[in-house]
């Protein structure tokens, strides 16, 4: 059977109760674009952020809380069964620190690193080899502020990227307009401060995407509505800023906030959301790796946050938040998104991983 006609199996996570299922997992049908609910787990509060070890049989969560209590939010470790795909919480840990927004794994699967996005901190986490979760092994906290009082009255951390390849991270802190570089050591599960790259003040970077094949990073602006293209020395862990393009027409005067940038598997093409416009902006990659825009598509629903282009470059899945919706665009041979009828209806969608 051909590999685009392979069903997908995603993972969904969400701002819902704890009593409600809000981590879900889906088969999308490439064949027809239709998604189809397999199972789902509840008794984690607001699991929006998710992702996986690199055998796709740990799935971990932010617990996207906190009322300013010392432990603030949390982070889930979930194991997925490789023969029925059930979920069955391991264990839980405290961030020490409010709404955790987003997490990654690192490739050698013994750490955990998030950020928490009120609290201003990042924590890391050792992982057992049964997939769970041990106490904090470093908490560290940004400072500082930028021009917008109402945003960025103080750090807030939104996103942490592993580099490929490196022991490099990448943190974009929206309340310092900073995208931050560090190395972990490996073997003390910590964080060692390496470069900081201050971005245009008020821009408010939130996440951002690494080129499959060039040393070029896209960070997506929140708080303008850009995404701005920069060279990326890992080995220094500095960032050059080349380009800097709107994410929304020029006709439009509305309020609008953006959210996600994707890159395409091939590396062709570069995708934005836009929260307010409602809409996915689409990008053409050029040689030199700057962006070309192509256009912008709505993105099926209201409040697009986190999106996923599958690999077979045909399909995008918007998590709709603020219309309960994933919606389903099919992908043109331009690389032009067009909504569907087709997608699922779930409480205030956040994120979709791809198992």
């Amino acid at each position: 059977m051909p590999q685009e006609s392979r069903p997908y199996q995603l993972f969904v996570g969400s701002y819902s109760a704890a009593a409600e299922e809000g981590l879900r997992i889906l088969a999308f049908d490439p064949e027809h674009g239709k998604l189809q609910h397999l199972q789902g787990l509840s008794g984690i509060d607001s699991p929006s952020f998710l992702a996986f070890d690199a055998q796709r049989s740990r799935l971990y969560a932010v617990s996207e809380t906190g009322d300013g209590n010392v432990q603030g939010g949390a982070v889930v470790a979930v194991r997925v069964d490789p023969a029925s795909g059930q979920l069955t919480e391991i264990n839980r840990q405290p961030t020490y620190g409010d709404h955790p927004c987003h997490l990654a794994i690192d490739p050698s699967g013994e750490w955990l690193l998030l950020v928490n996005y009120t609290g201003g901190s990042i924590a890391v986490y050792p992982i057992d080899g049964d997939g769970a979760l041990g106490p904090v092994s470093q908490k560290l906290a940004h400072a500082g502020s930028s021009v917008n009082a109402e945003r960025q009255e103080g750090p807030h951390p939104h996103a942490i990227y592993a580099v490929p390849g490196t022991d490099c991270y990448l943190v974009n802190d929206l309340g310092t307009d900073t995208v931050y570089a560090y190395r972990l050591d490996r073997q003390q599960g910590a964080l060692l401060p390496h470069r900081e790259t201050k971005v245009e003040p008020g821009v408010g970077p939130r996440h951002l995407a690494i080129h499959p094949t060039r040393p070029i990073v896209y960070v997506i602006e929140e708080l303008t509505s850009a995404i701005a293209v920069f060279a990326f020395d890992a080995s220094e862990g500095s960032l050059t800023h080349l380009q800097t393009v709107s994410t929304l027409p020029d006709s439009f005067a509305g309020e609008s906030t953006c959210a996600e940038v994707a890159v395409s598997r091939d590396g062709k093409y570069v995708y934005g959301s836009n929260r307010g416009h409602d809409s996915i902006a689409s990008f053409r990659v050029g040689a030199d790796g700057l962006l070309e825009p192509i256009g912008h598509t709505p993105s099926g629903g209201k409040t697009p946050r986190n999106f996923l282009p599958l690999p077979d470059g045909k399909w995008l899945l918007a998590a709709n938040q603020d219309s309960d919706w994933v919606a389903v665009l099919s992908i043109d041979a331009d690389g032009y998104p067009t909504p569907t009828d087709e997608g699922y209806a779930m409480r205030k969608p956040v994120c979709i991983r791809l198992r």
